[in-house]
């Protein structure tokens, strides 16, 4: 039964859910529904996908859940519902896609979710859950994607987790309090397209398999205490499209590698502890838009070649010591620039952004 994408309101009547036993799917997705998932909800147990998603529907999840044995596609998202995980939830086993994402869920994800041997997605992001993820989590071989971002987990990713996930493609941590290193072999399947943890505590190297994951597009780990030898921690990635390692304490030199990059559009490198000079390589990025290497501990000659991308709107050379008056700006222009983008604050041009930028370079 397909009601979706519409502007049907009101609760879902017990009597008449409890009628319809036969029901192999049940979409009603879209639409203005309230009030709490009956339980009655439990005596359709031949469904194999039901979709709640985007209505108003509040309450917890009721514990009947449980007896949708044949569910391979449970979606609750963008809801109002509450309260913890009902512990028979992990009694789905034939679950492939779990998508809770957007409700104000709260409690913990219990060791159980590891009897999901089945499940592909994995989406609990922007609730109230807390604890640490259970090392049983590291079970689910089949995963190729995770978000659990914008929660309130706390402790470390289980050490082995992506080790035995070959197909993993999409993992977000990021906007919890996570700490810790992470997993040594968390992109060993090499299929890993987009990864954030940014804004959590985590700290130690990153994986060395970053290095071979040739279909990574982002890559998000700004805002943490990351350490280690940034020089080749990245190899050339020819999908990588952004990149954010700004506000870490990455040390080691920028590698001419990420020349190779030719898809990359944002290279966010600021407030780290990097070192040596901007390679040349870096004009060779023809999709470009921001760079950021500020804060930093650079010397040397800002590249002539960077004045050839086209597609730059950012850059971001302050507070290193960078020398040469072939790429400084007097403070005369900085302030000129200043006032014409306060004349006109729509027509924020290029040559604005680099001079503001440009003001800590020594010249």
């Amino acid at each position: 039964m397909d009601l979706s994408e519409n502007s049907l309101s009101g609760k879902i009547s017990p009597t008449l859910i409890a009628n319809w036993t036969e029901l192999t799917s049940l979409q009603v997705q879209n639409n203005l529904f309230s009030g709490n998932i009956p339980p009655e909800i439990g005596k359709l147990t031949r469904l194999q996908y039901l979709s709640l998603f985007n209505n108003n529907f509040s309450g917890s999840i009721p514990p009947e859940m449980g007896n949708l044995k044949e569910l391979s596609n449970l979606d609750l998202s963008r809801n109002q519902l509450s309260g913890p995980l009902p512990p028979t939830l992990w009694d789905l086993t034939k679950l492939q896609i779990l998508n809770l994402f957007l409700n104000n869920i709260n409690g913990k994800i219990p060791p159980q979710v590891g009897n999901l041997k089945m499940l592909k997605t994995l989406d609990l992001n922007t609730n109230q859950l807390h604890g640490e993820l259970p090392q049983t989590i590291s079970n689910i071989t089949s995963l190729t994607a995770i978000n659990v971002f914008a929660n309130n987990f706390s402790g470390s990713i289980p050490s082995d987790f992506g080790k035995y996930m070959p197909s993993l493609k999409f993992a977000s941590f990021s906007n919890n309090s996570f700490s810790g290193e992470l997993p040594p072999e968390l992109c060993s399947g090499l299929s890993l397209q987009q990864f954030a943890v940014h804004r959590n505590n985590f700290t130690g190297s990153l994986p060395t398999c970053f290095r071979n994951c040739l279909g990574l597009t982002r890559v998000r780990l700004e805002k943490n205490r990351f350490t280690g030898n940034i020089s080749d921690t990245f190899g050339v990635l020819p999908n990588l499209v952004y990149v954010a390692l700004n506000d870490n304490q990455f040390r080691g030199e920028i590698s001419p590698d990420w020349g190779e990059c030719k898809k990359l559009t944002n290279l966010m490198m600021d407030g780290n502890r990097i070192s040596g000079e901007i390679p040349p390589e870096l004009a060779k990025l023809p999709e470009l838009q921001r760079l950021s290497l500020g804060s930093n501990d650079l010397t040397g000659r800002i590249p002539a070649a960077l004045g050839n991308l086209s597609m730059l709107f950012m850059l971001n050379l302050s507070n290193n010591h960078l020398i040469g008056e072939d790429c400084a700006v007097k403070q005369k222009d900085y302030h000129n620039a200043r006032q014409q983008t306060a004349a006109s604050p729509p027509r924020l041009t290029k040559r604005f952004l680099l001079v503001l930028l440009f003001r800590s370079v020594a010249y």
